[in-house]
């Protein structure tokens, strides 16, 4: 049977976590859009002191109310989205799949943002607030993407830092095993049998070998006979020998 995968507590700590912080964030959002114009000049007059005098120190020139405004919206949904994204990574490992959620209720949320503006007392809405505040939405994507993929190189760098030694030293090899001798076989007991007594066996004589009687050879041998030999004819006989031939054809002819 298949078993599910027990989820580990850090995951489950990380889920709380950002949860509860997208939900402050979206809760937070919302509230600033209940409050009435009054109230909410009051707070972005405040805010504005504070941001005058640190970029002041930095030597930027001062902010005037609706700049203030536009950038506290802006900063709202920025913080929006970075949780959105960093809540989307501990839910589901193909995060950069499912990001057309978050782009959804990004601007899902930033719609009903100024729509709710739109009956309260001094308030209004308008479209440009809703690019501003869905481009915020997107900036908060992008850097909590951007700190998902340092931290997740920053892994595998930690879990392949000895590759390189590997690649470079090689590998021990095993010393080869001695062969030991092969165990002798036990000795078997062996069989003790009733000992007879022998019986004597005579040896019959071989008779000697004797070699076979030659023929005798022949008392005289046969003498060769005696070739004839040749004389060399002289030319003065073979001169006359012709010319008796030749007169007794004419004699019988």
């Amino acid at each position: 049977m298949y078993q599910k995968k027990r989820t580990s507590p850090f995951t489950i700590f990380f889920r709380i976590l950002f949860t509860a912080c997208l939900i402050y964030s979206v809760v937070f959002i919302f509230q600033n859009s209940l409050q009435i114009a009054e109230q909410s000049s009051l707070r972005s007059e405040q805010v504005q002191q504070v941001v005058n005098e640190v970029a002041g120190t930095v030597g930027l020139g001062p902010f005037s109310l609706h700049v203030i405004r536009k950038m506290a919206h802006f900063t709202e949904f920025m913080m929006m989205g970075f949780w959105f994204m960093l809540c989307l990574r501990v839910y589901t490992r193909h995060f950069i799949k499912h990001v057309s959620w978050p782009l959804f209720l990004g601007l899902g949320t930033a719609v009903t943002d100024e729509t709710i503006q739109i009956f309260v007392d001094g308030r209004g809405s308008s479209v440009k607030d809703v690019w501003i505040d869905f481009a915020g939405f997107l900036v908060g994507l992008f850097v909590a993407l951007l700190i998902l993929m340092f931290c997740r190189m920053c892994v595998i760098l930690f879990v392949h830092r000895h590759d390189d030694r590997e690649l470079m030293e090689p590998e021990p090899q095993p010393r080869p095993a001695k062969k030991r001798p092969a165990p002798s076989p036990a000795p078997q007991p062996q069989e003790e049998w009733d000992e007879e007594p022998e019986e004597e066996w005579e040896e019959e004589p071989q008779p000697q070998y004797q070699p076979p009687a030659r023929p005798a050879r022949q008392a005289a041998r046969r003498v060769p006979e005696p070739q004839p030999q040749w004389e060399p004819v002289v030319p003065q006989q073979k001169e006359e020998e012709e010319e008796s031939y030749d007169t007794s054809i004419e004699i019988e002819y």
